[in-house]
């Protein structure tokens, strides 16, 4: 899924809005407006970081209290703790456009849940902020916060017997009026192949490629004496690595591949792929190794780990610190076409509306939330969860404001072009220990530019995934010719690609990778070749850790490089 070269909007000094109606377009909206982000009033709830201050720590003392309530409820009350956790396995958006609006609505819903059920008016769900705090938060360690804690369900089996009747009984199962109709639940489970209840359970408990079910003992991966993350997802959370993300000039860039319904992946953004992949991978892996699955935060029954709706917290945040940064500039900050966007009922509106991205976009239907008594609520498109109004709360500020006090100073930026610079590959298949590999020539300019504020080198390496590849890929920049001996933090350690799901990834996927950061550290910049050519090259994982006797038998191609500045 490599982006082919085009001109589009850019956060650096080198772009400019081309008219008063294209801002439109991006969504560049006045804050008074019902449709934009903001309000004219403070928000009536405040997200804190989980680790930042007293704040912080009693809002987890309240989350304590709502899952172990949660936990408590009968499996018949869509409340109850994996009666919940189940929606992000039926229903979540990953490598796609959804991802961020999706994750929104499950969240404010989820927080009302946890209001209700705390006895606390006031909960709004903590963040963990994994670029400043580099490991677990070690409230995330006390009571029923920790998956392993004897609260929870013990094994596969007792999962089953609890949970598999009350989820056949649910009304996911009849089509209403006898009429088959995608845009209802029964609809979209289709999509995703379940067409009962038995197929849902077979993934969680029978699966024998991988259920997504772990006993309690092995239900999340970091331990309370070993919570610092790995030196690959430091560099996965790092500042460079958020500042790369937080540039993406447009929505599609910032929050992930446009692609044909939420259930369907195209690629991961540099703030999925990176920090989002590898914090699941690595909360979900033995010792954060992303090798050894060995918790709930590697597939989608992550929501079973608290820990979830901190990290997804801490990413819908950044989402905010995105928005307000585009504003600033001038920027889209929503899918192209929301400037024909109208109230007109459906039946009513254009072919000209239809067609736009945004309508697409917006549209997508959501359908599986509930309230805090546990009823289907109203708000079912993606579009309804396009603001923070809708659940009316605000963030603490954490890492990443410095790119919107930046923006706020800079001026208009001037109109340039986006370019694209596209790769050779000269080894396709990854296969064993065997790396594939493709080289890119840049100017000498764009290197020279690389990790400057306002201007941003991305590398999109597309991989043809077999069905059920699970294995994480290290991608090695230049680097000596052996690549076992490239470490985490070396500048040749462009990034980890990780994978997450029931059953990993398969088909045509692209990664963004930021590169500005490792190319403006020395040790890459002189292995540049003389002709301007950088080395690509994807390495399993194992292979790297000298662990030859692991990783998938089914080889992983690698289709496209390009490099991407804007």
């Amino acid at each position: 899924m490599i982006r082919p070269a085009h001109h589009a909007f850019s956060p650096s000094r080198r772009t400019v809005l081309k008219t008063t109606s294209l801002a439109l377009a991006g969504g560049l909206l006045p804050l008074a407006s019902p449709f934009a982000q903001g309000a004219a009033r403070p928000a009536r709830y405040r997200r804190y970081n989980a680790s930042g201050s007293k704040t912080g720590a009693r809002m987890l003392q309240s989350y304590a209290k709502a899952v172990r309530a949660m936990l408590a409820l009968p499996p018949e009350d869509p409340r109850n703790w994996y009666r919940h956790a189940m929606v992000h396995t039926l229903d979540c958006p990953h490598g796609n456009w959804w991802l961020l609006p999706w994750h929104r609505g499950y969240l404010g819903w989820f927080e009302q849940i946890c209001r209700e059920l705390s006895g606390d008016p006031q909960f709004a769900l903590p963040y963990w902020d994994w670029t400043a705090e580099q490991k677990v938060p070690s409230g995330m360690f006390d009571d029923v916060l920790d998956p392993t804690n004897a609260a929870y369900i013990p094994n596969a089996q007792e999962f089953e017997q609890r949970l598999k009747a009350a989820l056949a009984n649910t009304d996911y199962w009849t089509s209403p009026g006898g009429m088959f109709d995608r845009n209802t639940r029964y609809g979209q489970l289709l999509i995703r192949k379940f067409r009962f209840a038995d197929d849902i359970m077979f993934d969680i408990v029978g699966d024998p490629s991988g259920p997504l079910f772990y006993d309690q003992a092995h239900a999340r991966g970091i331990r309370r004496d070993a919570p610092q993350l790995s030196a690959a997802t430091i560099d996965a959370v790092s500042t460079a690595t958020i500042q790369a993300a937080l540039a993406a000039p447009d929505f599609p860039t910032f929050g992930s591949l446009k692609s044909a319904n939420h259930h369907t992946m195209a690629g991961f953004s540099v703030i999925e792929g990176r920090p989002h992949n590898s914090i699941h991978r690595c909360v979900g892996s033995r010792d954060c190794n992303f090798m050894d699955a060995q918790g709930f935060m590697t597939n989608f029954l992550s929501p079973v780990d608290p820990i979830f709706f901190l990290h997804h917290a801490n990413l819908d945040r950044l989402w905010d610190v995105w928005t307000r940064k585009q504003q600033l500039l001038g920027l889209p900050v929503l899918p192209s076409g929301v400037e024909l966007r109208t109230e007109l009922p459906d039946d009513q509106k254009s072919a000209e509306e239809k067609n736009t991205d945004y309508y697409r976009w917006a549209r997508e239907p959501v359908l599986f939330f509930v309230d805090s008594q546990g009823r289907p609520v109203s708000k079912t498109r993606a579009e309804d969860y396009t603001w923070m109004s809708a659940f009316d709360y605000d963030y603490e500020p954490g890492s990443g404001e410095e790119v919107v006090r930046w923006a706020g100073s800079q001026p208009r930026p001037r109109l340039a072009a986006r370019r694209v610079y596209t790769g050779t590959v000269q080894s396709r298949m990854v296969s064993g220990t065997k790396p594939a590999s493709a080289t890119v020539q840049l100017p000498s300019s764009a290197v020279a530019q690389a990790g400057t504020m306002g201007s941003t080198l991305v590398a999109n390496v597309t991989l043809n995934f077999s069905e059920m590849v699970h294995d994480a890929f290290v991608v090695i920049l230049n680097g000596p010719d052996d690549p076992s001996s490239v470490e985490p933090g070396s500048p040749f350690y462009l990034a980890t690609i990780t994978m997450i799901g029931g059953h990993g990834s398969c088909g045509a996927l692209s990664y963004a990778l930021p590169l500005g950061d490792k190319l403006g550290q020395a040790g890459a910049a002189q292995a540049l070749a003389a002709d301007g050519s950088l080395r690509l090259r994807v390495v399993p994982m194992h292979a790297m850790m000298g662990h030859h006797g692991m990783g998938g038998e089914n080889a992983v191609e690698l289709l496209a490089v390009n490099v991407e500045t804007y």
